[in-house]
């Protein structure tokens, strides 16, 4: 059989969704233990073969099939499992073995089929008999309540699993017993036995949290649903009885707003509403360890609820009868928000769904105009409940999947050519400024900022393992897909969501500044933080070219605290990005001066003041790194200012390390400054800027005869022996004189022994009193040589140095002759002395 037919993808649900555990192969294996021959439902990998799920296969676990490819069960206490195939063919063959393996275990369990020595069979019959319901009779009530508890007593085994209760589960599944008791409950009821009815109460409360999923479909069937409610109307612990019969047939009567066809599902309906009830209202409230403990009735919910939402999903004539009866513009509003209100439960069914599934269900919706109809109630003047309504479905699906929402923007925007009024996002940041003060505002500002965020696909591998997420790879496509919505947004958007913010902020001070006023501002200011945090170049454009940021710290101004919080968040927002385009603005034009004045007057200990110290404390922490300008800017303006403000100790921080790096960039402009000069120093007398010799240099060399130089007569030139291979060893220092044309003076009688030693010297800066330019250039070229230059000692001869001190002394009568500086006999002083 080809393996692609029983490819698979393993989901197990939370409590609001189903987490992907990953994608493989589903085969099935039989054990042998106490129980019998079971047979293990088993996932492996497909990547690299290791075991995803190992699942037994036991008569009491109900297995439902869910549209095509899915595969779905309830594992005890533990969690609900979905198995979604490839194929339906594969599932197909994995229920058909299921069953088998279903059948086989009940055969065993009951005796009907024996093991070959026939003592495991006779062991099972034995424990099967140990757990027996005492006789449905009104005398057992009391003992059949007490058998129920001590089986609830009995601590699960390391599975999860409850033998006794499995037992019990099966026994009820087989027989009427459950039947009997409702019998007796309607005896009690005519008696009016109190304390019969207190036993019922108890049996059927232990028969719930018994977690067998057979069991509880019995207890919700149609026949026998009320006469449960019944029983647990008659709690000992309450002293008036609640009558729950009587609400549900008061008060849970459909109201079909479209007329359902299909009978299976208004029943099912109806079933999930009561189930809910009993989980809700009459079901104890799970403890934090016992969160599995009504697994079972979640999951009979949890699947009723898909089965609804496939049967209507694939009832076309459904689908159109309710969007066309959404879109009638004269419809009165009873009816309206009756429509609206089921397409919100209809939304809300989705959630315990896939996200394959969830996906599938709004691209089912989307030709209907499922988004035109939301927009078109958001747009309403006093839309009411249907319009509360459609916010809610609206803030639902953007929380599911942002990108649905995107491109239904980018196709609204295709389709209304230049009315931009009629955008969907133009549609939710009109109504968000209308009503800014009520939920509605609130829950559209979410819509917004879910919207414009980052997909996390697209953020950085460390914010992805920082929130938790699966680090996963940005798709091209939805990059092109994000980058056209932001390009769309800004072009057609962004002046409505600046308007309220720039008609505020037009002067030095807010021209309104009611409570209304600042809670719109603050939502306005909230998602733009979200807009620098997610865009890049185009909220930089946007802040750089309006001057936004100006607009902005008029804010602090305001006599609402929450709206200068949120101006000094901006900033905060706009420096950690760490832009050098950015922070080159807020320089040029002196955009920490609000801040720095509300610090001043804010006083200390509070959210504000926080908030200020925090900003220049990220600030100090990125002095060496992308703050430097910033905070040279800084000291220079505000260093007074700062100065006061002792209570912490950030600013003589920041101050202390902006001055080391002036010092330091100080120092480095020298250094490099001295080596620049000193290293043309030489270069300068002979060269121009351009390369080329002066003209005293040029007439040196055409005027002298080249032999003279080294002091040769005339004759043949090849003759003429070379000062750096004939009078002394090769070495890089005779290599670079010779290159430079000139060699380093001899050192100074006076020179301390540090500069005759074997490391290299810093280059010495160049002054105006020196008689010989070119002493910069031997320093120089012994800080370029480096550790070569290091292994060379220089040494003179005593009567060098006694002649050259004579030299020295005579240096006021009689000038050296310039021409004998290139000459033998003075570079001999220089030869290096091979160790």
């Amino acid at each position: 059989m080809d393996d692609t037919r029983r490819r698979a993808k393993l989901y197990v649900q939370n409590d609001t969704a189903w987490d992907d555990h990953g994608t493989g192969i589903v085969s099935t294996s039989y054990l042998d233990n106490r129980r019998g021959r079971e047979m293990v439902l088993i996932l492996r990998s497909e990547d690299d073969g290791s075991v995803i799920l190992e699942s037994s296969v036991q008569p009491d676990i109900q297995y439902h099939e869910r549209q095509d490819c899915l595969l779905l069960w309830s594992e005890e206490d533990k969690f609900t499992l979905a198995l979604s195939f490839q194929t339906k063919e594969g599932r197909q063959d994995i229920v058909d073995k299921i069953n088998e393996a279903q059948q086989s275990c009940m055969s065993y369990i009951i005796g009907l089929a024996e093991d070959e020595d026939g003592e495991s069979s006779l062991q099972s019959m034995q424990e099967l008999s140990a757990v027996d319901l005492p006789p449905c009779e009104l005398s057992k009530l009391e003992e059949i309540s007490e058998t129920l508890t001590n089986v609830l007593a009995v601590p699960c085994m390391q599975d999860g699993r409850r033998p006794s209760a499995d037992r019990l589960a099966l026994m009820l599944e087989e027989s009427s017993y459950i039947s009997h008791l409702m019998e007796l409950f309607h005896m009690c009821e005519d008696l009016e036995n109190t304390d019969g009815l207190h036993h019922l109460h108890d049996i059927v409360k232990s028969l719930f949290l018994l977690n067998q999923a057979s069991v509880v479909q019995l207890l919700l069937g149609d026949e026998l649903l009320n006469d449960v409610l019944g029983c647990l109307e008659y709690d000992r612990r309450q002293t008036e009885r609640t009558q729950h019969r009587k609400f549900l047939a008061e008060h849970s009567e459909m109201k079909e707003v479209i007329p359902i066809k299909d009978q299976v599902i208004k029943n099912k309906i109806h079933m999930v509403y009561r189930a809910q009830y009993i989980q809700d209202v009459l079901m104890p409230m799970p403890l934090v360890f016992e969160d599995n403990m009504l697994s079972s009735l979640h999951a009979i919910i949890i699947f009723a609820k898909s089965d609804i939402i496939a049967g209507l999903q694939n009832d076309e004539s459904f689908l159109s009868d309710l969007f066309q009866s959404l879109q009638d513009e004269s419809a009165s509003p009873e009816r309206a928000t009756d429509l609206m209100l089921f397409l919100k439960e209809f939304d809300q069914f989705t959630d315990p769904m896939t996200a394959e599934d969830r996906l599938a269900v709004y691209r089912t919706l989307k030709p209907y105009r499922f988004f035109g109809v939301l927009s078109m109630y958001l747009a309403m003047d006093d839309g009411g409940e249907a319009q509360k309504a459609a916010v809610s479905i609206l803030r639902h699906v953007s929380e599911f999947s942002p990108a649905l929402v995107r491109e239904a923007c980018l196709e609204a925007a295709a389709g209304s050519g230049d009315e931009e009024d009629q955008l969907l996002l133009n549609v939710i940041i009109d109504r968000l400024v209308e009503d800014c003060d009520g939920d509605v505002g609130g829950c559209l500002a979410i819509v917004l900022k879910v919207v414009l965020g980052l997909p996390p696909s697209m953020q950085s591998r460390e914010d992805q393992m920082e929130s938790g997420l699966p680090v996963k790879e940005p798709n091209p496509a939805m990059v092109a897909a994000y980058n056209e919505f932001l390009a769309m947004f800004y072009r057609q958007s962004m002046h409505h969501l600046m308007a309220p913010l720039l008609a505020s902020t037009s002067g030095k001070r807010m021209s309104r500044d009611d409570s209304r006023a600042a809670g719109l501002l603050r939502l306005i200011m909230d998602i733009l933080c979200v807009c620098v945090s997610a865009h890049t170049y185009h909220i930089r454009n946007h802040i750089i070219s309006r001057d936004l940021l100006r607009r902005v710290l008029v804010l602090t101004q305001s006599v609402h605290k929450h709206l200068a919080l949120s101006a000094v968040r901006f900033v905060r927002q706009v420096l950690g990005q760490k832009d050098d385009a950015l922070n080159n603005y807020v320089i040029r034009n002196d955009h920490l001066l609000p801040i720095v004045e509300l610090l001043e007057s804010n006083g200390n200990y509070n959210l504000i003041n926080s908030a200020c110290i925090e900003l220049f404390e990220f600030i100090c922490s990125e002095v060496m790194k992308d703050m430097k300008e910033m905070a040279l800017y800084i000291a220079k303006n505000f260093k007074s200012r700062l100065e006061k403000i002792t209570y912490v100790t950030t600013f003589q921080r920041l101050l202390l390390r902006t001055e080391q790096e002036k010092d330091r960039q100080a120092l480095m402009q020298d250094s490099s400054g001295n080596c620049t000069n000193d290293s043309s120093a030489s270069s300068q007398s002979r060269y121009s800027r351009d390369g080329s010799m002066d003209d005293a240099e040029a007439s040196w060399f055409e005027d002298e005869d080249p032999r003279t130089l080294f002091g040769q007569e005339e004759g043949n030139m090849d003759d003429i022996p070379f000062p750096a291979m004939n009078h002394r060893e090769s070495s890089p220092t005779s290599f670079i004189e010779s290159l430079s044309g000139s060699s380093p003076p001899p050192s100074s009688p006076t020179a301390s022994s540090s500069e005759k030693s074997l490391s290299p010297l810093p280059p010495k800066p160049i002054r105006k009193d020196d008689d010989d330019d070119e002493d910069g250039v031997a320093d120089v070229f012994k800080a370029a040589l480096g550790k070569k230059r290091s292994r060379q000692l220089v040494e003179y001869d005593d009567d060098e140095e006694e002649e050259e001190e004579e030299n020295s002394g005579n240096s006021d009568s009689t000038q050296p002759d310039p021409m004998l500086e290139g000459s033998p006999a003075k570079r001999k002083k220089l030869e290096p002395v091979s160790r």
